[in-house]
């Protein structure tokens, strides 16, 4: 954990020092941690100061309570977020996978002075017509860890992981059983995973430049056709959506090539130094 935030989370420091380059924070989707963007720090280290965090109730940061549970524990990730980057002391490029990409996405829209911009990796808010809290789905996402839960050690580990994501680069798969093996099963289970703000008012509101990066997996993607079709509606000119094609939900891991050039562009347009 880093010694200079105050914050019950544990985050790393890596790639270049603060004050020496701009600053980019990881925030990782459900079930994952922050150890699980290997690629993205080879990538950016040189160029930037990274922050990769364990969301709460992931990783080794602390569990979600009782009370935090029923305030709705994607609005205490967007609280966790807000108060690490209020420490910064410049807005940082903030990148959000999947349940990472909405609590970004959420943070940026209420506190737009904390973000320089925002990459969403096929981020998955609430839509319109999505319960907040659905134990159905706790109960899918119990299941999807069941295979890391199970595994003796870590060579069993790699072997189901790598048997589950045939085509994800191999320094990605212990360290996302390993996230599997620590999270908050509760939370899982409680079902209500997101921040309470819909995706259409989400990106009516955002002001800072937002890429969002899907798949052309349609059946496997967050950023269906329907919520493009959303997004191109309300013609937000923040707002740019890519869509990268051989790809599903996890674009940095089927199509790592593209979506780091698709990501190298917009920092070049947005973070210019």
């Amino acid at each position: 954990m880093t010694h200079d935030l105050q914050t019950d989370l544990n985050v790393r420091r890596t790639g270049r020092p603060t004050g020496q380059a701009p600053t980019m924070v990881f925030l990782h989707g459900l079930t994952d941690s922050g150890s699980g963007w290997p690629g993205a720090e080879r990538r950016w280290g040189p160029t930037y100061s990274v922050l990769t965090l364990d969301q709460r109730g992931h990783g080794t940061s602390p569990r979600f309570t009782r009370e935090q549970l029923h305030e709705h524990p994607g609005e205490v990730m967007v609280d966790d977020a807000t108060r690490v980057l209020e420490q910064l002391g410049e807005p940082p490029v903030v990148v959000g996978h999947s349940l990472g990409g909405a609590v970004a996405l959420a943070t940026a829209v209420r506190r737009p002075e904390l973000v320089r911009a925002l990459v969403l990796e096929d981020p998955a808010p609430l839509g319109p017509d999505d319960l907040q809290r659905d134990p159905a789905r706790g109960e899918e996402f119990l299941a999807g860890v069941r295979a890391s839960l199970e595994a003796r050690d870590d060579d069993e580990l790699v072997r189901a992981r790598r048997e589950a994501h045939p085509d994800w680069p191999e320094d990605e798969l212990l360290v996302t059983g390993r996230a599997e093996q620590q999270v908050d099963l509760e939370y899982l289970a409680y079902g209500d995973f997101k921040p309470v703000t819909r995706w259409n008012e989400l990106f009516e509101r955002v002001t800072v430049p937002t890429l969002v990066l899907s798949g052309d997996d349609l059946a496997a993607v967050c950023i269906t056709e329907d919520v493009e079709r959303g997004i191109a509606e309300i013609a937000n000119p923040a707002v740019r959506v890519v869509r990268i094609p051989g790809s599903a939900h996890c674009i940095r891991r089927e199509q790592p090539d593209a979506y780091y050039a698709a990501v190298d562009d917009f920092l070049a347009e947005h973070v210019p130094d």
